[in-house]
């Protein structure tokens, strides 16, 4: 099934664009997206052609940080009614979860998720789902230049993080996104997130309106996209976020969700899954998407798939792809 994404999060693309001297319309009939539907904020266009079509633009333009470009002229309300329903919350913190709650309504390919196991620095983590090699790295930029742009909507203009976190080694200069984020960034990390602090989760919300509140959540519910309500969905966030501290074992898991072990693997079951064959699963997908990065260094990647020894790494990549890992790096940039 086609991952799809409501059109706003084109907006700025034929202003950037246009400012690198390119022809917007033609890049986005290439990736057979009809100009048309920049007008239409509630179209959805399919997210691998938004996906590709920003690596394409970056690349044909020569211009490494199209995407970060291209969150200038983004902010929450990208995201239509889901923005809506964070300004009625009575905190930030409040709002961030019904974000991530319904952020399926504007594309089920964005995983979003609030990581608040390290003291004092609550983690909003940020990532873009679609199987196989494909570049993402631009709308990872995009995506956390709109995330940080929301964030100085619900907690003022002088919102700053305490860091921001790429999981790809950037070739774009530091100085950049520092001037963007105004705040320490650090690139080759384990996840993408904006690290956050304790008082902006719990910073009120002036523009508080309950009664539309509770309208806009029946109305978002009628579209069944609470990720929580699926066992296999949580166990999968859950393994993305300890895999690279090699902490992805079935019973730490079922503690997470406050299940029995057997009772985890019994709701996996129901659903013709199994945990091995989940981890099994995304890690052969992260493998290409870590592979992908060129500069990232073996050891790098077999950490940040949870193996402790390259060589287990390397059995893995055999098992896969019938290849080491160094010649299906190869085989992508082919």
């Amino acid at each position: 099934m086609t991952t799809l994404i409501r059109s706003s999060s084109l907006t700025g693309f034929r202003e950037v664009a246009s400012q690198l001297g390119g022809q917007a319309d033609l890049m986005l009939e290439r990736f057979r997206i009809h100009p048309d539907v920049l007008m239409d904020e509630e179209a959805r266009v399919p997210l691998r052609s938004l996906v590709g079509l920003l690596e394409f633009a970056a690349r044909e333009l020569d211009c490494p940080d199209f995407g970060l470009r291209m969150a200038e002229y983004q902010d929450l309300h990208v995201l239509g009614p889901i923005a809506v329903i964070a300004r009625t919350c009575a905190t930030a913190g409040e709002a961030l979860e019904q974000i991530i709650r319904f952020i399926g309504y504007h594309s089920p390919g964005i995983q979003l998720d609030l990581d608040l196991s390290e003291n004092h620095a609550p983690r909003l983590l940020i990532d873009i789902r679609l199987t196989g090699p494909t570049p993402r790295r631009q709308m990872v930029e995009l995506a956390m230049g709109v995330a940080h742009n929301g964030m100085k909507l619900l907690y003022g203009d002088n919102f700053v993080a305490q860091a921001v976190l790429f999981s790809a080694n950037h070739s774009v200069a530091q100085a950049r996104y520092r001037r963007y984020f105004k705040t320490v960034v650090c690139t080759g990390q384990s996840c993408n997130a904006l690290v956050l602090r304790d008082e902006q989760l719990n910073q009120r919300i002036e523009q508080q309106a309950p009664y539309l509140h509770r309208a806009l959540e029946q109305y978002f519910q009628q579209f069944d996209l609470q990720a929580t309500s699926d066992v296999v969905s949580q166990v999968e966030r859950l393994v993305l976020r300890m895999m690279p501290i090699q902490r992805c074992r079935l019973p730490l898991i079922a503690e997470q969700l406050g299940m029995h072990v057997r009772m985890l693997q019994r709701r996996l079951a129901e659903q013709g899954r199994s945990f091995d064959e989940i981890v099994e699963s995304l890690r052969r997908d992260r493998a290409d998407h870590y592979l992908a990065e060129r500069h990232m260094p073996m050891s790098q990647v077999a950490g940040l798939l949870g193996y402790s020894e390259q060589s287990v790494f390397n059995r893995a990549c055999q098992r896969w792809f019938s290849m080491s890992p160094g010649a299906r790096r190869r085989q992508l940039f082919e």
